[in-house]
């Protein structure tokens, strides 16, 4: 379907112009006045506005006031269209919130250009919002969750009141309702009264559960839940005053209540209507101390209170929903609702989730799994399956951000987590990073369906890029490692991917590999290459971002060592790259590689001083730094490490040799 553009203009010629040029690719709607500008708006929505700023009556700019101004428009992209080219004008067309402006006399190549360009870039717009709107909506549903966990636990305390903070806000929402609120105030007073009781966390479960009269302090302790209820809820914005009803609900009309002593009109209204259920509800329930009332005692408590304890007016209110039984059967559609009162490990297993619950489980730009609950998630698949992990970074990405701004890098980020929510429908995946994403396939093991899933991977990413133009200006890069193979945990199969994908990153002519295929054996010759490398990123520090061209984080906490050292010492610095590599050039096993490299570590650990510092750099070498050591006690230090290598590792097919750099 063709977009629909309104174009707004009292020259006939403009508009004739206009509309000759746009129709082809475009549904143009031409009219003369501003006038007949709000009647066709009042029947239609364009998806884009060209509106002339000097004509007669009303003025573009008076028509973009109103525009902006209703609801209805304000969101429709505007371009003005003008002869004048002063700089004040164009300031006051930005200012009015037009998204750009296109000059008279017409060029029909600029005007497509800047068309096309608005259009675009308004679909980013509302395609960001209408994922916001779900990322608000799931933060609504979680929000709404936590409440209810955080009532039913505050419940679970007393053992006679189960649903007792569902039923105050079922009861408190009719009362709402029957005085004539609006929606967002009954809605507001369901979750204020769902709330009313939460300061009862800090109270003992053995007092809130004692059969006998209280002590004084014991009782203390039960008043002190309403200060305690509004301390909780106080930086909780969500639901305006929503921390009233929680220290106000024991306010009595006459003045003897608590905290406060607050009398009459003086109490919040919302903490009068909750303080008159909340009494209804532990009438009409079974308690610790008694059974439930019958109607007929309730309503003459209800009458005798009246001026005293409760509002009259509103317990005059209330004892009509009595009569009707609407509070009856609100009170047994609630109790079908609420959630079951837990058993001891369900308690403990709820509040030991309350963290969960309250932490976004979903990434809040990609919705995609947050960094936290996708590495939860992968941990328990690794100990129950194993399988296979994926890194995958958008290379390039900061050129996006930079050139075309942070909407586009976040439109981009989108796009490609859409990619592999398709692809990796039944696989976990998470956003680690800025443009980092990481996947996990439960119970893949093998070489040949890593490699499967990643084509697939970049196959449904190379079309999505010929859908959107922003993805062609990056690639994606994906260092893989498996378990059983490259290790069990998701710490040491992270750290392996990682290297894997720096590997990757540093080669061109690739776009994945695998830890244990990643140079797993070096030539001395390469090995000094390394090095001679390594040396200059670091001395060129100043020109590079982060940790230089250098990803994976271990080596980055080496680097922002050095970097600090040299700038505040005068001392040398020497720099050790120690490799492992065949004695006689033949292939070498992972498991042989990783027991010799477990024993290099060891040795260079048992030699180094305390001030010395070293972190694995690839699978067969080890990155040492040496701070202020002389030259000639390097050769000491270096003997005694290949010495202690051999005698722990005790066979000749893997040897160690080394390189030495000043930094």
């Amino acid at each position: 379907m063709k977009k629909i553009i309104l174009i707004v203009d009292d020259d006939r010629l403009s508009l004739s112009t206009a509309q000759n040029l746009l129709s082809d690719s475009y549904k143009a709607v031409a009219v003369n006045s501003g006038k007949q500008a709000y009647k066709y708006l009042e029947r239609h929505t364009p998806d884009l506005i060209l509106l002339d700023i000097n004509m007669p009556e009303i003025d573009g700019f008076e028509v973009m006031r109103t525009l902006q101004a209703d609801p209805k428009w304000s969101r429709i992209p505007v371009i003005f269209l003008t002869a004048d080219r002063s700089s004040d004008t164009e300031v006051k067309c930005f200012r009015m919130g037009a998204c750009d402006f296109i000059s008279k006399p017409f060029e029909p190549q600029i005007m497509m250009s800047r068309i096309i360009s608005t259009l675009e870039l308004d679909g980013y717009r509302k395609d960001l919002q209408r994922r916001l709107d779900e990322k608000t909506r799931e933060m609504e549903r979680i929000t709404i969750q936590a409440i209810m966990t955080v009532a039913n636990t505050v419940d679970a305390k007393d053992d006679y009141t189960k649903g007792h903070s569902m039923r105050v806000a079922a009861y408190s929402e009719l009362m709402a309702q029957r005085l004539g609120w609006s929606e967002e105030e009954i809605q507001n007073t369901y979750y204020v009264a769902m709330l009313h009781d939460v300061g009862k966390i800090g109270v003992p479960d053995a007092v809130l559960n004692k059969p006998f009269k209280l002590t004084d302090l014991e009782f203390g302790l039960i008043k002190n839940h309403t200060i305690m209820g509004a301390e909780i809820l106080k930086d909780f914005k969500m639901f305006p005053n929503v921390d009233v009803g929680a220290k106000y609900h024991h306010e009595r009309y006459d003045g003897k209540g608590y905290p406060e002593g607050l009398k009459a009109e003086s109490i919040p209204l919302i903490a009068r209507v909750i303080a008159l259920v909340d009494s209804y509800d532990a009438m009409t329930s079974n308690r610790v101390y008694r059974r439930r009332l019958d109607n007929d005692i309730v309503m003459k408590e209800l009458e005798k209170g009246k001026g005293s304890q409760w509002d009259p007016e509103l317990v005059d209110i209330f004892l009509e929903l009595i009569k009707e039984g609407a509070l009856e059967k609100q009170r047994m559609h609630e109790e079908d609702m609420a959630l079951p009162i837990f058993d001891s490990e369900k308690i403990v297993g709820t509040v030991m989730s309350n963290e969960s619950v309250l932490e976004a489980s979903l990434d809040y730009l990609t919705g995609v799994l947050s960094k936290r609950k996708g590495e939860y998630e992968i941990a328990a698949a690794l100990r129950a399956m194993g399988g296979c992990m994926l890194i995958i970074d958008l290379d390039n990405f900061k050129k996006i951000n930079q050139t075309h701004g942070h909407l586009a890098g976040d439109y981009a980020l989108k796009m490609t987590a859409d990619v592999l929510r398709d692809v990796c429908s039944q696989d976990i995946v998470c956003r680690t990073g800025g443009d980092e994403f990481l996947c996990f396939a439960e119970g893949m093991k093998s070489q040949k369906e890593a490699v499967a899933k990643v084509e697939k991977i970049l196959d449904a990413f190379a079309k999505k890029q010929q859908d959107v133009d922003i993805l062609k200006e990056v690639s994606l890069s994906v260092g893989i490692s498996l378990s059983g193979v490259d290790g069990y945990e998701f710490d040491e199969l992270y750290q392996r991917a990682d290297k894997a994908l720096y590997h990757v990153k540093q080669n061109e002519a690739i776009h994945y590999g695998f830890y244990h295929s990643a140079e797993l054996v070096r030539t001395p010759e390469q090995s000094k290459n390394d090095l001679e490398t390594i040396v200059e990123l670091v001395r060129q520090r100043e020109g590079h971002q982060g940790a230089f061209r250098i990803d994976y984080s271990e080596f980055s906490h080496i680097y922002d060592f050095m970097s600090r050292f040299s700038e505040r010492s005068s001392q040398e610095t020497q720099l050790l790259l120690f490799t492992l590599f065949s004695s006689d050039g033949s292939e070498v096993k992972l498991e042989r590689m990783e027991i010799a490299m477990q024993c290099m570590e060891q040795a260079i650990c048992k030699s180094l001083r305390g001030v010395d510092v070293g972190t694995r750099y690839s699978s067969s070498q080890f990155l040492v730094v040496l701070m202020g050591t002389e030259k000639q006690n390097i050769r000491v230090a270096t003997d005694r490490i290949i010495q202690n290598y051999f005698k722990l590792y005790g066979d000749k097919d893997i040897t160690l040799t080394y390189d030495v750099a000043e930094f």
